[in-house]
This record gives structure tokens, C-alpha cells and sequence, in this order.
């Protein structure tokens, strides 16, 4: 008698049946172990300096092909907003050779190179239609002349440095400002020349004096000595005081107002003489009454 076989599962089988049944068991089985199988191999194929090396050249020739297309090719240059000495100054700093690949360009760095240079206040780098690379810049306008150690330097508004000056001549009309630390109060020297306006066909310039304070040069080797604090008001008494008795006309070389509540003025040479001679005209005249 032939043995009849069990219907029921081995206890292999049931187990693996159960295992087949388990979401994670049939996903290592689908795409698990096939990706790593997969992976292994790709390991194993690129873990060659030959291989590598082919794989880098190949991805850097396929950029580069891409790239070098004509239509990302940048090919001619143009600056707006700037005068003629700017642009040869930008061309001659500005570290492109084109023609160039738009992807080989930093518009970012290009832009904080501009900015670098003295005259440009503000830059915008763009890539436009055509191949152009267009600079777009801002220029600081000249406000002050600063002289100091032998040179003349022309400021903006802030005292930044706009342009060195081969001579004072350059300087135009720009108001002159001189000594160590001028530069850094430019806002102040600019309110101070405004406050001078009722003498501006005498103003000669400001200089500021151990980086503290202003004295304002007139013509004449007048001077007004102004203080540390509030010098424009103290200003605006000086030329009150003009307004009213014509001071600055007369024969007065230093208005000093540092002690604001003890204003000093100095004569010149010939009125201190005529002055003491007028003193001892005085006193011989009351010499003569005493006798």
C-alpha cells in the first residue's frame, strides 16, 4: 500500500509562507537586495582610479559642452552710469577676458569688485540678452577737496574718497576742507560751510585742528576759532555779530570762540599799534589835565 502524502505544509513551508506574507519581507525581496545587488556592483566598478578619472573627464567634457554653447556665451561689455576716466579704471580692474561662459561668470564678485573702486557708490552686475554684460554703477559725487600730507582728495557727502587730485586747480569749486581727521567729519563741514554762507566770497576753507574742532579760514588771514561743541551756532554768533557792527571787516585776524561764554578777538599788527599809540595819546591827555 502506497503511503498517502500529508495535505498540510511542512513546517519550513508554513513558516516561509507566513515570512512572504510580511510587507517588509516582500519589499527587501522585490527592491531590497536587488539595490544593494545593484550598488554592490556599481562599487565595485568605480572603485578603480582609471574608472574614476574616465568618469570625471567624461562629466566635465559633457559641461563644458553645454556651457561653451553660443547662446550662453558673453561676449562684449558695457558700463552705464560711469564718466570716461571711470570706465577705463573699471576695465582695467575687472578681472574678465571675454568671450567667457555665462557659468563661468560671478556676477556677485564682479560686483563687489566694482564697489571696491573710490568713485562707485552703489553696482549692479547683469547679463543681458545678445552676450552683453552690463555694468550698471553709480557714482559718488565730489562734495569736499580735502588737502592733507601734500595731497588733495576729493569726498563725497559721507567723506568717503572719491578721486586723488593732481593739484588744488582740479578741485573746481568743490569748498576745501584740510587737516588729520577732516575727512571723517565731512557731514559737519559741509553744515558748518552752509552756516557760513553770509561770507561765502571769503571763505577760504576749514580746517579742523587736532581732529577736535574747526577753525574757519577767511580771506585776509582771518580766522574764527570755533569750538568743540555746537560750532555752527557758535558760527551763527560770529556772523550776527558781522551782521550787526560789521566785525569781520574790521581789523580783527582771530575771532576766538572756544570758551563760548568768553569770546576773544585778536587785531592785526598795524591796528595793535594804532591802538596803544591812541592809549598813549590818552594818557599823556590826562597828564596834561593833572598838571
Amino acid at each position: 500500500m502506497r503511503p498517502v502524502k500529508d495535505p498540510a505544509p511542512s513546517k519550513l513551508d508554513y513558516r516561509m509562507q507566513r515570512l512572504w506574507l510580511t510587507p517588509m519581507f516582500r519589499w527587501l525581496v522585490r527592491w531590497g537586495f536587488p539595490g544593494f545587488a545593484v550598488l554592490a556592483a556599481a562599487v565595485w566598478y568605480i572603485d578603480d582610479e582609471a574608472r574614476q578619472t574616465a568618469i570625471v573627464d567624461r562629466w566635465e567634457e559633457l559641461i563644458r559642452s553645454v556651457q561653451d554653447r553660443p547662446e550662453f556665451m558673453v561676449s562684449l561689455l558695457r558700463i552705464e552710469g560711469a564718466s570716461k576716466q571711470l570706465q577705463e579704471d573699471i576695465q582695467e580692474v575687472l578681472p574678465v577676458d571675454l568671450p567667457l561662459s555665462q557659468f563661468q561668470l560671478d556676477t556677485a564678485a564682479l560686483r563687489a569688485k566694482l564697489e571696491e573702486l573710490d568713485p562707485v557708490k552703489r553696482a549692479e552686475v547683469r547679463i543681458r540678452s545678445g552676450g552683453v554684460l552690463l555694468l550698471k554703477v553709480t557714482e559718488r559725487e565730489p562734495a569736499l577737496a580735502w588737502k592733507h600730507e601734500g595731497r588733495i582728495t576729493a569726498l563725497d557727502a559721507t567723506g568717503h574718497h572719491v578721486a586723488q587730485l593732481d593739484d588744488i586747480s582740479m578741485a573746481g569749486a568743490l569748498p576745501l576742507i584740510a587737516g588729520e581727521g577732516a575727512d571723517r567729519e565731512a557731514a559737519q563741514a559741509l553744515d558748518l560751510i552752509a552756516a557760513a554762507a553770509p561770507v561765502a566770497d571769503r571763505l577760504v576753507g576749514l580746517t579742523r585742528v587736532g581732529a577736535r574742532r574747526w577753525d574757519v579760514v577767511l580771506t585776509r588771514d582771518q580766522r574764527i576759532l570755533l569750538p568743540e561743541e555746537a560750532p555752527a551756532a557758535a558760527l551763527d554768533r560770529v556772523l550776527a555779530m558781522h551782521s550787526a557792527t560789521d566785525l569781520l571787516a574790521r581789523d580783527v585776524t582771530v575771532v576766538d570762540l572756544r570758551l563760548g561764554d568768553r569770546p576773544t578777538l585778536r587785531l592785526s599788527d598795524p591796528a595793535r599799534e594804532e591802538l596803544k599809540r591812541l592809549q598813549d595819546l590818552e594818557r599823556l591827555s590826562y597828564e596834561k589835565d593833572d598838571e
